[in-house]
Protein backbone atom coordinates (compact mmCIF):
# COMPACT_ATOMS: atom_id res chain seq x y z
CA UNK A 1 0.00 0.00 0.00
CA UNK A 2 1.31 3.01 -0.94
CA UNK A 3 -0.19 6.27 1.33
CA UNK A 4 0.60 10.06 0.24
CA UNK A 5 1.59 12.19 3.39
CA UNK A 6 1.50 15.77 3.07
CA UNK A 7 5.03 17.43 2.24
CA UNK A 8 6.38 19.74 5.28
CA UNK A 9 6.38 22.93 2.96
CA UNK A 10 7.77 25.61 6.09
CA UNK A 11 11.34 23.91 6.37
CA UNK A 12 13.69 26.27 4.93
CA UNK A 13 16.80 23.69 4.99
CA UNK A 14 15.11 21.80 2.18
CA UNK A 15 14.61 24.26 -1.32
CA UNK A 16 11.30 23.26 -2.60
CA UNK A 17 12.89 23.22 -5.99
CA UNK A 18 14.23 20.10 -4.55
CA UNK A 19 11.44 18.60 -3.23
CA UNK A 20 9.29 18.60 -6.78
CA UNK A 21 12.02 17.89 -8.75
CA UNK A 22 13.10 14.32 -7.28
CA UNK A 23 11.79 10.70 -7.12
CA UNK A 24 11.70 7.23 -5.41
CA UNK A 25 11.94 4.97 -8.39
CA UNK A 26 11.11 2.04 -5.72
CA UNK A 27 7.98 3.32 -4.48
CA UNK A 28 7.27 5.05 -7.83
CA UNK A 29 6.47 8.01 -5.87
CA UNK A 30 7.62 11.42 -5.25
CA UNK A 31 9.50 12.09 -2.42
CA UNK A 32 11.31 14.65 0.11
CA UNK A 33 14.67 12.08 0.01
CA UNK A 34 16.31 13.88 -2.74
CA UNK A 35 19.45 11.71 -2.37
CA UNK A 36 18.29 9.25 -5.34
CA UNK A 37 21.45 8.62 -7.76
CA UNK A 38 21.94 7.69 -11.09
CA UNK A 39 21.01 3.77 -11.01
CA UNK A 40 18.05 4.50 -9.71
CA UNK A 41 17.07 7.07 -12.62
CA UNK A 42 18.42 4.19 -15.02
CA UNK A 43 16.33 1.85 -13.48
CA UNK A 44 12.98 3.52 -14.07
CA UNK A 45 14.20 4.06 -17.21
CA UNK A 46 14.71 1.09 -18.23
CA UNK A 47 11.15 -0.73 -16.55
CA UNK A 48 9.51 1.90 -18.82
CA UNK A 49 11.32 0.83 -22.15
CA UNK A 50 11.52 -2.79 -21.18
CA UNK A 51 7.58 -2.58 -20.41
CA UNK A 52 7.69 -0.93 -23.75
CA UNK A 53 9.32 -3.95 -25.61
CA UNK A 54 7.24 -6.49 -24.03
CA UNK A 55 4.19 -4.99 -24.32
CA UNK A 56 5.39 -4.58 -28.55
CA UNK A 57 6.13 -8.03 -28.66
CA UNK A 58 2.88 -9.34 -27.60
CA UNK A 59 0.80 -7.09 -29.49
CA UNK A 60 3.14 -8.54 -32.70
CA UNK A 61 2.16 -12.24 -31.86
CA UNK A 62 -1.26 -11.70 -30.21
CA UNK A 63 -2.64 -11.74 -33.40
CA UNK A 64 -1.63 -15.48 -34.48
CA UNK A 65 -2.07 -17.00 -31.30
CA UNK A 66 -5.67 -16.07 -31.25
CA UNK A 67 -5.79 -17.06 -34.33
CA UNK A 68 -6.97 -13.32 -36.25
CA UNK A 69 -7.16 -12.59 -39.85
CA UNK A 70 -4.83 -10.24 -41.83
CA UNK A 71 -6.11 -7.03 -43.23
CA UNK A 72 -4.85 -7.11 -46.91
CA UNK A 73 -2.69 -4.48 -47.90
CA UNK A 74 -4.56 -2.00 -49.79
CA UNK A 75 -1.67 1.03 -49.49
CA UNK A 76 2.32 1.06 -50.14
CA UNK A 77 4.32 -0.52 -47.37
CA UNK A 78 7.25 1.11 -45.89
CA UNK A 79 9.22 -1.68 -46.74
CA UNK A 80 12.67 0.05 -44.91
CA UNK A 81 13.34 2.31 -42.27
CA UNK A 82 14.88 5.54 -42.82
CA UNK A 83 17.59 7.16 -40.26
CA UNK A 84 15.03 9.31 -39.48
CA UNK A 85 12.28 6.92 -38.54
CA UNK A 86 14.57 5.18 -36.58
CA UNK A 87 15.80 7.68 -34.75
CA UNK A 88 12.42 9.06 -34.36
CA UNK A 89 11.39 5.57 -32.77
CA UNK A 90 14.07 5.63 -31.32
CA UNK A 91 13.86 9.13 -29.67
CA UNK A 92 10.00 8.62 -28.83
CA UNK A 93 10.64 5.29 -26.70
CA UNK A 94 13.09 7.36 -24.55
CA UNK A 95 10.33 10.22 -24.54
CA UNK A 96 8.20 7.68 -22.85
CA UNK A 97 10.40 7.55 -19.69
CA UNK A 98 9.59 11.32 -18.30
CA UNK A 99 5.98 10.90 -19.38
CA UNK A 100 5.90 8.30 -17.14
CA UNK A 101 7.44 10.45 -14.52
CA UNK A 102 4.89 13.67 -14.69
CA UNK A 103 1.86 11.10 -15.19
CA UNK A 104 2.81 9.63 -11.73
CA UNK A 105 3.74 12.65 -10.36
CA UNK A 106 0.46 14.66 -10.53
CA UNK A 107 -0.97 11.58 -9.66
CA UNK A 108 0.34 11.51 -6.44
CA UNK A 109 -0.44 15.16 -5.55
CA UNK A 110 -3.99 14.64 -6.94
CA UNK A 111 -6.20 14.64 -4.17
CA UNK A 112 -8.86 12.80 -6.10
CA UNK A 113 -6.13 9.49 -7.10
CA UNK A 114 -6.42 7.03 -4.74
CA UNK A 115 -3.56 4.71 -3.79
CA UNK A 116 -4.96 2.63 -1.26
CA UNK A 117 -5.11 -0.86 -2.70
CA UNK A 118 -8.17 -1.80 -0.05
CA UNK A 119 -9.59 1.16 -1.35
CA UNK A 120 -10.63 0.05 -4.96
CA UNK A 121 -13.42 -0.28 -6.19
CA UNK A 122 -15.87 -0.56 -9.23
CA UNK A 123 -16.39 3.40 -9.54
CA UNK A 124 -12.89 4.14 -9.40
CA UNK A 125 -11.38 1.08 -11.38
CA UNK A 126 -13.15 0.19 -14.10
CA UNK A 127 -16.09 3.23 -14.44
CA UNK A 128 -13.37 5.48 -14.97
CA UNK A 129 -12.01 3.82 -18.07
CA UNK A 130 -14.66 4.43 -20.88
CA UNK A 131 -14.81 8.31 -19.96
CA UNK A 132 -10.98 8.42 -19.77
CA UNK A 133 -10.96 6.94 -23.24
CA UNK A 134 -13.71 9.72 -24.51
CA UNK A 135 -11.85 12.67 -23.38
CA UNK A 136 -8.95 11.28 -24.33
CA UNK A 137 -10.15 10.98 -28.15
CA UNK A 138 -11.98 14.17 -28.23
CA UNK A 139 -8.83 15.59 -28.07
CA UNK A 140 -7.07 13.73 -30.07
CA UNK A 141 -9.50 13.71 -33.15
CA UNK A 142 -9.12 17.72 -33.03
CA UNK A 143 -5.43 17.48 -32.64
CA UNK A 144 -5.35 14.91 -35.70
CA UNK A 145 -7.30 16.75 -37.93
CA UNK A 146 -5.50 19.84 -36.98
CA UNK A 147 -2.28 17.63 -38.05
CA UNK A 148 -3.55 17.17 -41.12
CA UNK A 149 -4.42 20.86 -42.23
CA UNK A 150 -2.40 21.66 -45.76
CA UNK A 151 -0.18 24.53 -43.59
CA UNK A 152 1.01 21.89 -40.88
CA UNK A 153 0.87 18.69 -42.42
CA UNK A 154 4.22 18.76 -44.47
CA UNK A 155 6.08 19.57 -41.12
CA UNK A 156 4.83 17.32 -38.52
CA UNK A 157 2.29 14.33 -39.44
CA UNK A 158 3.88 13.88 -43.18
CA UNK A 159 5.92 11.64 -41.77
CA UNK A 160 3.96 9.46 -40.21
CA UNK A 161 1.84 9.19 -43.55
CA UNK A 162 4.90 7.68 -45.31
CA UNK A 163 3.72 4.34 -44.40
CA UNK A 164 0.38 3.44 -45.57
CA UNK A 165 -0.20 0.00 -44.67
CA UNK A 166 1.17 0.14 -41.20
CA UNK A 167 2.91 -4.02 -39.92
CA UNK A 168 5.24 -3.33 -37.37
CA UNK A 169 2.53 -2.55 -34.31
CA UNK A 170 3.93 -0.05 -31.45
CA UNK A 171 7.49 0.47 -33.73
CA UNK A 172 5.18 1.86 -36.58
CA UNK A 173 2.75 3.63 -33.78
CA UNK A 174 5.61 5.94 -32.60
CA UNK A 175 7.24 6.47 -35.87
CA UNK A 176 5.85 9.78 -35.58
CA UNK A 177 7.46 13.66 -35.36
CA UNK A 178 8.21 13.95 -31.51
CA UNK A 179 5.90 17.08 -31.50
CA UNK A 180 3.48 14.82 -32.05
CA UNK A 181 4.35 12.04 -29.88
CA UNK A 182 4.53 14.69 -27.09
CA UNK A 183 1.45 16.00 -28.06
CA UNK A 184 -0.33 12.40 -28.21
CA UNK A 185 1.64 11.25 -25.02
CA UNK A 186 0.72 14.07 -22.53
CA UNK A 187 -2.79 14.04 -23.99
CA UNK A 188 -3.12 11.61 -21.34
CA UNK A 189 -2.35 13.54 -18.73
CA UNK A 190 -4.66 15.64 -20.02
CA UNK A 191 -7.78 13.75 -19.88
CA UNK A 192 -6.68 12.49 -15.80
CA UNK A 193 -6.66 16.39 -15.26
CA UNK A 194 -9.88 16.75 -16.55
CA UNK A 195 -11.28 13.73 -15.04
CA UNK A 196 -10.58 14.33 -11.42
CA UNK A 197 -9.80 17.85 -11.13
CA UNK A 198 -12.16 19.36 -13.63
CA UNK A 199 -14.98 16.70 -12.99
CA UNK A 200 -14.41 15.95 -9.80
CA UNK A 201 -14.42 12.42 -10.04
CA UNK A 202 -11.80 9.63 -8.24
CA UNK A 203 -9.82 7.11 -10.13
CA UNK A 204 -7.34 4.67 -8.29
CA UNK A 205 -3.94 4.32 -9.28
CA UNK A 206 -4.48 1.05 -11.28
CA UNK A 207 -6.90 2.57 -13.36
CA UNK A 208 -4.27 4.46 -15.17
CA UNK A 209 -2.21 1.53 -15.68
CA UNK A 210 -5.31 -0.40 -17.10
CA UNK A 211 -5.87 3.03 -19.42
CA UNK A 212 -2.41 3.18 -20.66
CA UNK A 213 -1.81 -0.43 -21.12
CA UNK A 214 -5.43 -0.77 -23.12
CA UNK A 215 -4.79 2.53 -25.09
CA UNK A 216 -1.03 0.63 -26.08
CA UNK A 217 -2.30 -2.35 -27.36
CA UNK A 218 -4.91 -0.57 -29.14
CA UNK A 219 -2.68 1.76 -30.90
CA UNK A 220 -0.61 -1.48 -31.47
CA UNK A 221 -3.31 -2.88 -33.31
CA UNK A 222 -4.49 -0.05 -35.48
CA UNK A 223 -0.90 -0.73 -36.70
CA UNK A 224 -0.52 -4.33 -36.90
CA UNK A 225 -2.47 -5.39 -40.12
CA UNK A 226 -4.35 -7.53 -37.40
CA UNK A 227 -8.14 -7.42 -37.86
CA UNK A 228 -9.16 -6.83 -34.24
CA UNK A 229 -12.99 -5.81 -33.18
CA UNK A 230 -14.39 -4.95 -29.66
CA UNK A 231 -17.86 -4.56 -30.09
CA UNK A 232 -20.67 -4.55 -26.92
CA UNK A 233 -24.07 -5.96 -27.54
CA UNK A 234 -23.46 -5.14 -31.15
CA UNK A 235 -21.79 -1.52 -30.71
CA UNK A 236 -18.51 -1.42 -31.92
CA UNK A 237 -16.52 -0.15 -29.77
CA UNK A 238 -12.87 -1.19 -31.64
CA UNK A 239 -11.89 -1.91 -34.87
CA UNK A 240 -8.02 -1.80 -36.32
CA UNK A 241 -9.62 -1.46 -40.18
CA UNK A 242 -10.82 1.83 -39.29
CA UNK A 243 -7.19 3.13 -38.30
CA UNK A 244 -5.91 0.87 -41.87
CA UNK A 245 -8.02 3.23 -43.68
CA UNK A 246 -7.36 6.28 -42.34
CA UNK A 247 -3.37 5.74 -43.53
CA UNK A 248 -4.83 4.93 -46.83
CA UNK A 249 -7.20 7.84 -47.00
CA UNK A 250 -5.97 10.55 -44.40
CA UNK A 251 -9.20 12.71 -44.28
CA UNK A 252 -10.98 10.49 -41.98
CA UNK A 253 -11.05 8.71 -38.96
CA UNK A 254 -8.78 10.99 -37.13
CA UNK A 255 -9.53 9.13 -33.27
CA UNK A 256 -6.89 7.07 -32.11
CA UNK A 257 -9.19 4.43 -29.58
CA UNK A 258 -12.69 4.54 -30.87
CA UNK A 259 -14.75 6.46 -33.71
CA UNK A 260 -17.17 7.63 -31.50
CA UNK A 261 -16.16 11.40 -32.22
CA UNK A 262 -15.27 11.01 -36.14
CA UNK A 263 -19.18 9.82 -35.89
CA UNK A 264 -19.81 13.17 -34.72
CA UNK A 265 -18.02 15.19 -36.35
CA UNK A 266 -19.02 13.55 -39.68
CA UNK A 267 -15.17 12.37 -40.62
CA UNK A 268 -16.01 8.54 -40.21
CA UNK A 269 -15.68 6.65 -43.40
CA UNK A 270 -16.18 2.55 -43.15
CA UNK A 271 -13.87 -0.39 -44.13
CA UNK A 272 -14.75 -1.28 -47.54
CA UNK A 273 -13.88 -5.40 -48.20
CA UNK A 274 -14.49 -4.39 -51.39
CA UNK A 275 -11.67 -2.21 -51.85
CA UNK A 276 -9.13 -2.97 -54.89
CA UNK A 277 -6.03 -5.55 -53.57
CA UNK A 278 -2.74 -5.60 -55.30
CA UNK A 279 -1.24 -8.99 -54.57
CA UNK A 280 2.28 -8.05 -54.92
CA UNK A 281 1.80 -5.41 -52.37
CA UNK A 282 0.63 -8.33 -49.65
CA UNK A 283 3.38 -8.84 -47.11
CA UNK A 284 5.92 -12.03 -47.39
CA UNK A 285 5.02 -13.38 -43.46
CA UNK A 286 8.72 -14.24 -43.00
CA UNK A 287 10.23 -11.18 -43.89
CA UNK A 288 7.15 -8.51 -42.74
CA UNK A 289 7.84 -6.86 -45.95
CA UNK A 290 5.70 -6.72 -49.50
CA UNK A 291 6.49 -9.08 -52.21
CA UNK A 292 7.12 -6.77 -54.29
CA UNK A 293 10.05 -5.53 -52.18
CA UNK A 294 11.32 -9.13 -51.98
CA UNK A 295 10.91 -9.68 -56.14
CA UNK A 296 12.73 -6.59 -56.96
CA UNK A 297 15.91 -7.68 -54.23
CA UNK A 298 15.91 -10.82 -55.77
CA UNK A 299 15.72 -9.10 -59.54
CA UNK A 300 18.74 -6.99 -58.14
CA UNK A 301 21.26 -10.11 -57.22
CA UNK A 302 20.82 -11.40 -60.22
CA UNK A 303 22.14 -8.18 -61.91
Amino acid sequence: MISKQPLKMNNSDVPMNRIFSTFDAKTLVPSTDYGMNLLDYLSFGCIIIGGFEILNFLVKKSGRWMGSKRIPVRGKHLDELSLRDHLYIGFNKLATIPFVYFLIRYMYFEQNVEWDVSKISVTNLVVPVPFLFLIYDFFYTILHWALHLQCIYSYIHKHHHQQKAPSRANLDAVNVNPIEFFLGEYNHILALVIYTKVLSMEVHALNQIAFLVIGAVCTGLNHSRYDSVLSVLGCTIFDSKYHDVHHRIPQSNYGQYTMFWDHVFGTFRPYNDEDRVNAMAQLDPTTGKSLEYGSRKKAEKKL
